[in-house]
């Protein structure tokens, strides 16, 4: 880190740099291994799998405005026309997509140790999961099969599992089809499990099918009760305690009336304020021992909502959602590249933790942090070439962690920090307009397709 122009860009730049410098690792030539160990139908010619996906890369970290400018951007590696490039990016199937997400995770875990960064432990001897879903911002009409239809046409979506004691995302479930139900990627959620998994979740996942197999896995829930699943409460109800949001109680309940029904523990809160639904109760579903008090369960359900927060970076800090991306294998593959993308910022803010105090890292805002990457990032590209990158990037992930850390001792994380809103004023209802009804993308171009 000898160059005085490096150095300049470290002091006024130095989230660009970082993200540079992980970059070349997160979307190096391992993407080429996986596009082949995954793909089914989609082949690599002249643009290599790499090469597209630095390409898309580009929009997912707001480096470029749309897939046109980044392609403009990469022409010469590309080697291929822009209609063959997106093409290219529309026959990106799911398993390659959802593939990336899990290489993304398993470098983020890798340089989180060698940053010697500890996991939170929010409930020892168990790894915490939250489950969600997120469907994907309509798109323009830009498709043939679009543009006489009148409903706001979905891309898809996509079910991620967020690892809540490293905060990132570590599995993405694709489905093409915007009308899916996340509750078809259950089985797929369930043999991803380990033995000792905990899984966070809101009442879609009350499913008694899907407890009941997490529970045969080895693995816990703490699944917030559906009102459709009625049960068979057992015993009397107990006064447990207080959280910090309500007071808790405890009930045992069968699943169902079957002789042979799981029987769980449900924990109710009752809330000092009501949630944003209005909804004053709450009821949680559990098989974890009962040794582990209600009032711990009922504090880690509050920790779903960092996924939720994690979702929030991502369509307000990166790229994952595009208006212009209406192909559903385009817009999926658009939003794990963004995945892809988090998981790199989050190993950013491990080597911050290394660096810093806790409490002034966490009030380092993801905002400033991409609006330093964006905006810096075109001129230091320019300024420092391929080749020099080459020299600077250590090859082991070691010496990586090491010039990252060197990096972040000489941010000044006053400068980026989070900026205090007061409350926010409540949405007026609106009533639905049946002129704005949705429609599938996926159902248009492919009718015949389960």
């Amino acid at each position: 880190m000898s160059s005085k122009i490096v150095d300049r860009f470290v002091e006024k730049a130095p989230f660009a740099v970082m993200t540079r410098v992980l970059a070349q690792d997160f979307i190096g030539s391992k993407l080429n291994r996986i596009f082949d160990d995954n793909r089914e139908l989609q082949y690599d010619y002249v643009a290599t799998f790499q090469a597209v996906a630095a390409t898309v890369a580009d929009v997912a970290l707001n480096f470029s405005d749309n897939f046109n400018q980044a392609y403009k951007e990469h022409k010469e590696e590309l080697e291929v026309s822009r209609q063959s490039f997106y093409a290219k990016t529309r026959g990106v199937e799911p398993a390659v997509s959802e593939a990336i997400v899990l290489h993304s995770v398993e470098r983020a875990i890798e340089m989180q140790e060698a940053l010697e960064f500890g996991a939170w432990e929010l409930l020892p001897g168990y790894r915490c999961l939250s489950v969600d879903g997120n469907v994907l911002a309509k798109s323009d009409k830009r498709l043939k099969v679009l543009r006489e239809v009148k409903g706001a046409p979905l891309p898809g979506k996509v079910v991620a599992r967020f690892d809540l004691q490293r905060q990132v995302f570590d599995r993405a479930y694709v489905l093409l089809d915007g009308h899916s139900q996340e509750s078809t990627c259950c089985d797929r959620i369930v043999d991803d499990l380990v033995p000792k998994d905990v899984l966070i979740a809101d009442r879609h996942y009350c499913i008694v099918p899907f407890l009941t197999k997490v529970a045969e896995a080895n693995g816990f829930f703490a699944i917030r009760q559906h009102g459709r699943l009625k049960g068979v409460l057992l015993g009397k109800r107990k006064r447990i305690g207080r959280i910090s949001t309500g007071v808790v109680y405890q009930q045992e309940m069968k699943l169902s009336a079957a002789d042979d029904a799981m029987t769980v523990r449900r924990i109710t809160v009752e809330l000092d304020e009501p949630t944003r639904d209005g909804d004053q109760v709450i009821h949680l579903l559990t098989n974890l021992p009962n040794e582990i008090a209600a009032t711990v369960v009922a504090e880690l359900y509050r920790h779903r909502w960092e996924e939720e927060t994690a979702f929030n970076v991502l369509q307000m800090t990166l790229t994952c959602e595009h208006s212009g991306v209406g192909h559903p294998q385009a817009a999926t593959f658009l939003f794990c590249m963004s995945v892809l993308a988090f998981n790199l910022r989050q190993t950013i803010f491990a080597a911050l933790y290394a660096t810093h105090d806790d409490e002034a890292v966490q009030e380092t805002s993801h905002f400033h942090i991409s609006k330093n990457v964006s905006d810096k990032t075109e001129g230091m590209l320019i300024a420092i070439t391929e080749e020099e990158w080459d020299e600077l990037i250590p090859s082991t992930t070691r010496g990586v962690a090491s010039l990252l850390e060197k990096v972040a001792r000489r941010i000044d994380l006053s400068a980026y920090r989070k900026s205090r809103r007061g409350p926010k004023k409540k949405k007026p209802h609106r009533s639905r307009n049946v002129a704005s009804s949705h429609v599938s993308t996926a159902k248009l171009l492919w009718p015949n397709r389960r």
